[in-house]
């Protein structure tokens, strides 16, 4: 494997976990009105917040990858 290949790979990973991370957000926002425990509502918005920097973070990754 050449690392043209290595590099069009690991991009192609970052932007997968970017994905995925960011369809879990969408499904926590989904979730987060029906949740009726006064507990289980704020650690939903928590982990809410963390997937959305996740996938902010992988897509930069991805991009600096990309730059380079």
């Amino acid at each position: 494997m050449d690392h043209n290949e290595v590099v069009r790979k690991f991009d192609h990973l970052l932007s997968r976990e970017a994905e995925r991370a960011h369809e879990t957000a969408i499904e926590l926002e989904a979730l987060i009105p029906l949740l009726l425990g006064h507990k289980s509502r704020p650690l939903a918005q928590l982990q809410l917040k963390a997937s959305h920097k996740r996938a902010k973070d992988f897509r930069e990754l991805a991009q600096k990858v990309r730059e380079t």
